[in-house]
């Protein structure tokens, strides 16, 4: 049989693919280093409040992600079927959900900010703080649910370069403005963490404003306009509950995971609790090739499948499997050397110091489980259309390991926070090893997406 990529043609369009949305995220999270760099040079309370805010976010972030991530799963089939009309459906479908959850996160956030902030701080300071921020990046949470969902479905189809545009621009936009409003620099007012929250909140409608003007003015593949919005999608419902849900699932549940992680460490001391959001950024900055790299496996093995090439996916699979394990080792690696002279990228006390150090150990151990678990779980069984395997073990990992476990060790026992941070980040290293059994097992492949009489199964 013919192959639909060679080995070579196979790696130019990973590359295609995954190195655009690894330089995304790679710029987003250079950015949020950067961020992280300013405002904690303004106070360790202020970094503190605006991690913990940014926690929130991220379990708001992968909400949407993970809705449009499920509708993924099924555009990089629709698109290895050269169908374009369910994928404009499945878009809009995806777009009446996250743009309503960015009203209810907004709605909850501009009227009970108090008690947002009480969920996620103990200290006086760093609540007060974060209400501040929260005052006003609350009306703009819409924004990210509309670009997001854009974004993540144009990579279906094999149109990436747009988000790296769109993320490089917003990305600068908001450090330059953190810049100009967080020091009081050219003039302006010296606001400090309200000024962060203005940079961020122009960044998004930056962003926003970009992914419009690229849909309407130059992607004409999907010619996608305002109607297919509220459009009637319920013929593919089923389609989305039998295979995006349990994605979204598994990207709402990390979310909501990370987002009690940073619950129960944010009862620890202003001093951890400043160490820790600079560690998470360099975890997520550490992540981005894995990102990319699960991403490619997701839609490439989509569109093989979609195309009915079941062996050539089967097939292509191991080297997606042993890339990812690859890619987690190298950025283990990376952390380990940055992590000496990590302590000098913040104004930090010697305790705040010591945690940093101690906790890019911990770092480095997750990026090698991610690698694996990430590129497994995400992309190759995920591609297979096991979601709903996929979404049990994501699911049971965090009730497990960052709910009970971590509950009982933080919130309880009161024990070491590093220790703590170490049970709840085990998580990945469980999936890891589930999901290779898995795999191994050989019967990941699933058919089945199927949606109205009108189009053909998706097999």
């Amino acid at each position: 049989m013919e192959l639909m990529y060679t080995r070579k043609e196979l790696i130019k369009q990973m590359f295609k693919i995954g190195i655009p949305v690894a330089a995304q995220n790679f710029v987003s999270v250079l950015v949020n280093m950067l961020d992280t760099i300013m405002i904690g040079s303004v106070g360790e309370a202020q970094l503190g409040a605006i991690n913990q805010v940014n926690s929130l976010y991220l379990f708001f972030n992968m909400f949407v992600w993970g809705i449009s991530m499920g509708t993924v799963v099924i555009t990089a089939r629709y698109w290895g079927q050269q169908k374009i009309d369910p994928i404009r459906d499945m878009i809009g479908l995806a777009m009446k959900i996250n743009m309503l959850a960015g009203l209810l996160l907004s709605a909850v956030t501009l009227t009970v900010p108090q008690i947002v902030m009480r969920i996620f701080a103990s200290d006086p300071e760093v609540i007060a703080y974060g209400i501040e921020y929260l005052r006003i990046m609350g009306w703009f949470y819409v924004l990210p649910a509309i670009s997001t969902t854009f974004l993540s479905n144009l990579r279906a189809i094999h149109d990436v370069k747009i988000s790296v545009v769109v993320y490089t621009t917003a990305c600068l936009t908001n450090l330059v403005l953190n810049w100009v409003l967080i020091y009081g620099n050219l003039g302006a007012p010296r606001l400090e963490v309200a000024g962060a929250a203005i940079a961020t909140a122009i960044s998004k409608t930056v962003e926003l404003t970009l992914v419009l003007v690229y849909m309407y003015k130059f992607e004409h593949r999907l010619n996608f306009r305002l109607h297919y919005i509220f459009a009637k999608t319920k013929q593919y419902i089923p389609s989305f509950i039998k295979f995006g849900i349990p994605v979204f699932f598994s990207e709402f549940i990390w979310g909501f995971g990370m987002t009690m992680q940073s619950a129960i460490l944010g009862q620890y001391s202003k001093e951890f609790l400043a160490a820790y959001s600079l560690v998470l950024v360099i975890l997520d900055l550490s992540t981005v090739a894995m990102c990319g790299f699960s991403n490619s496996s997701l839609i490439l093995m989509g569109n093989m499948i979609g195309a009915g090439r079941d062996q050539e996916a089967k097939k292509w699979s191991r080297f997606f499997v042993l890339g990812g394990l690859g890619v987690g080792v190298f950025m283990a690696t990376i952390v380990m050397i940055i992590r000496p002279f990590a302590p000098g990228f913040i104004v930090c006390s010697e305790t705040t110091a010591n945690y940093i150090l101690s906790m890019l150990l911990v770092c480095a151990y997750i990026d090698v489980c991610y690698g694996m678990s990430w590129n497994l779980g995400a992309g190759v069984l995920r591609a297979g259309g096991d979601t709903n395997f996929v979404a049990k073990i994501d699911v049971g990992s965090v009730i497990i390991m960052k709910g009970i476990v971590a509950s009982i060790c933080g919130l309880w026992l009161k024990l070491d926070p590093l220790l703590v941070m170490a049970i709840v980040c085990s998580d990945e290293f469980l999936k890891a090893v589930i999901f290779m059994i898995k795999y191994l097992k050989g019967d990941w492949l699933r058919h089945g997406m199927t949606v109205h009489q009108e189009e053909p199964e998706l097999n």
